[in-house]
């Protein structure tokens, strides 16, 4: 076995960790949202805390 099947095998058991992880971040700002703006359309503000969070990543990842 290589030791980019055994890469591909260690990352496949933090994966559903790492989809927990977005989640709560995701869960987190749009609370935040909700406390700053009350009347906030709730579709809304998924959308603007997920695109928010797409840029950041393209931003760390050097993408454009």
């Amino acid at each position: 076995m290589s030791d980019v099947d055994l890469e591909k095998i260690e990352l496949a058991r933090y994966h559903r960790e790492i989809v927990s992880d977005i989640q709560h971040m995701l869960k987190k700002y749009h609370r935040i949202m909700e406390w700053d703006v009350p009347e906030v359309d709730e579709q809304e503000a998924r959308a603007l805390v997920t695109r928010a969070i797409k840029e950041a990543f393209a931003e760390v990842f050097g993408e454009d």
